[in-house]
């Protein structure tokens, strides 16, 4: 499961839809991440991109403390 790292009404509805926009990364902490296909020389090419936050993107309170898993 999805560790959650605010408690407001729209993070728990995108939790509940879509649980791979937010991911806890060991370097940066919480990570908006998204993936992009493009089309390059006849092959599908997959983009990763993510980008570090310390403020809920949705509410704006301040992310809870990143923890690492043992």
């Amino acid at each position: 499961m999805m560790q959650t790292f605010c408690d407001c009404e729209d993070f728990m509805s995108l939790q509940k839809n879509d649980r791979k926009i937010f991911v806890e990364d060991p370097t940066y902490g919480w990570v908006l991440s998204w993936i992009e296909l493009t089309e390059e020389k006849g092959y599908t090419q997959v983009h990763r991109y993510g980008i570090p936050i310390l403020f809920c993107p949705l509410c704006g309170k301040l992310l809870r403390e990143f923890t690492t898993h043992d």
